[in-house]
């Protein structure tokens, strides 16, 4: 079962780390660098997927070497950490920060004070508490430093799938205060040159603020329900599906098979030829929740997964459970040796690796996708699959994961033990019954749609709009 994504604040502290004297210090980093290496070269089976060998091992080499005996601070040591996860182009793999470092920064690290919306290289206010610079705002730079070079240093240090940006714009308009101080530092103050409404270029200083301090994003109405369909007097279905999460599912009180069961009996009683499946903002969930939903939109039997594959034949047995994942209870007797260091699992350990079959309440008529970069992990298989038998358009942005695969799975931890710093990846490289034209690219979209500032102020859903102008002029 894939995780759905959470976007988690990760902090550090900048200070070394108590009663540690400087060359023990130096000592302790690199042995807890060196074990995150050693792992996951061990245990994780996408390593050189999208990165080669000789890139991550001078990369590696490169920031192992520069950890000091007097100058490393816990975030310069963070920032390395983030830095090589990042380059291997995961968006599963993750990490995070120990309680006593999270205190930290809620009590005393101080930020960039303006919440900022990025799109195609560009970078406008979304929300302020100083009236001197209003919403909808461009900024040009941040201390002198151009926008669009700021926000190419940022995306070096977030995890993404492959070579997509679209996943890693929006943790940038999440947490953009957290990865400016990552990549340049803690400040007391910010020198912010902006465009005016009259198109000149001015500059103000603001001061640093405390985290519960940023403004608060724009509040967006909560969805009623997670998975929900409503057809409008144009006769055009809209689902709109949340989650693929059978927890928060279940927390939720809504069944996902009993949902397409009775969606889809509606829509072909009521004959409507025109639907819109909206998966934005969809981070994944249960793999067996995508390929039946697409079994209700195909006429023949296809392929959904190539193969399954890991890097060791020693996993947790017990987390692969038929009660919780979509793994038919994996034994190690469904593990198929490759190599001395690859396993590919055979096809009863899990349904996906048969070929899907129509349900006999498919849909037939036209079909239309919402994705975006949050579209991701389970969302993102099915996209990929559903746009490889080109089973209708794709309309917003390119989505958040692969169209070849990803690394998930069930998900383990590493707690390095110096620095108690918690690394999360997957332990199953998942290949897609797909061919894809660009490697480590999410599906594109037949048409992109990407809201600006003033539709995001004012809550426009131009993606939505789109798709229903588009079916009704077909």
């Amino acid at each position: 079962m894939k995780s759905t994504v959470i976007f988690i604040l990760l902090y550090s502290f900048p200070l070394l780390l108590l009663s540690q004297t400087p060359s023990n210090h130096k000592n302790i980093l690199q042995k807890d660098f060196q074990l995150l290496r050693t792992t996951l070269e061990q245990k994780y089976p996408s390593l050189y997927r999208y990165a080669d060998k000789k890139t991550l091992t001078s990369l590696f080499d490169s920031c192992y070497n520069s950890i000091q005996k007097t100058t490393t601070t816990n975030i310069e040591f963070y920032r390395l950490i983030k830095l090589y996860l990042s380059t291997i182009k995961d968006g599963h793999l993750s990490s995070g920060l120990s309680p006593d470092l999270k205190e930290y920064i809620h009590n005393q690290a101080k930020f960039f004070p303006i919440r900022l919306y990025f799109t195609n290289n560009h970078a406008f206010i979304l929300k302020s508490d100083n009236p001197t610079l209003p919403a909808g705002a461009e900024i040009i730079a941040i201390d002198k430093r151009p926008i669009g070079q700021i926000q190419k240093n940022l995306f070096g240090f977030i995890v993404s799938d492959g070579s997509i940006e679209t996943k890693k714009y929006h943790i940038l308009n999440n947490v953009f205060h957290f990865y400016y101080l990552l990549a340049y530092g803690e400040h007391s103050r910010f020198e912010i040159t902006y465009q005016s409404k009259s198109g000149k270029q001015q500059s103000i200083t603001l001061e640093a603020v405390f985290e519960k301090d940023i403004p608060q994003l724009p509040i967006q109405a909560e969805p009623q329900k997670l998975l929900s369909l409503s057809i409008d007097t144009n006769q055009i279905a809209l689902i709109t599906i949340k989650t693929f999460s059978r927890l928060e599912l279940e927390e939720a009180n809504e069944n996902f098979e009993d949902f397409l069961r009775s969606s889809f009996e509606q829509i072909n009683q009521r004959q409507i030829k025109k639907l819109i499946i909206d998966l934005r903002d969809n981070g994944g969930g249960r793999d067996l929740y995508g390929s039946l939903l697409y079994s209700y939109l195909t006429s023949k039997k296809i392929p959904y997964y190539k193969q399954l594959e890991t890097s060791t034949d020693s996993l947790p047995f017990e987390k692969f459970a038929r009660s919780f994942t979509s793994f038919n209870g994996l034994t190690h007797e469904m593990l198929e040796k490759v190599t001395t260091k690859r396993f590919r699992l055979k096809k009863e350990a899990h349904t996906n690796l048969s070929h899907v079959s129509p349900n006999p309440n498919k849909y037939t008529g036209q079909v239309v996708f919402l994705i975006n970069g949050q579209s991701f992990s389970t969302t993102a298989e099915f996209c990929a699959i559903a746009k490889s038998h080109n089973r209708g358009k794709f309309i917003g942005e390119e989505t958040g994961g692969g169209v070849d695969g990803n690394t998930s799975g069930v998900l383990t931890e590493l707690l390095l033990p110096n620095t108690q710093i918690p690394i999360i990846f997957g332990l199953v490289q998942y290949d897609l019954a797909t061919t894809p034209k660009l490697k480590g690219r999410g599906t594109l979209p037949d048409y992109t749609i990407h809201p600006t500032v003033q539709d995001i102020l004012l809550g426009n859903d131009v993606q939505l709009s789109f798709a229903k102008a588009l079916l009704l002029k077909k």
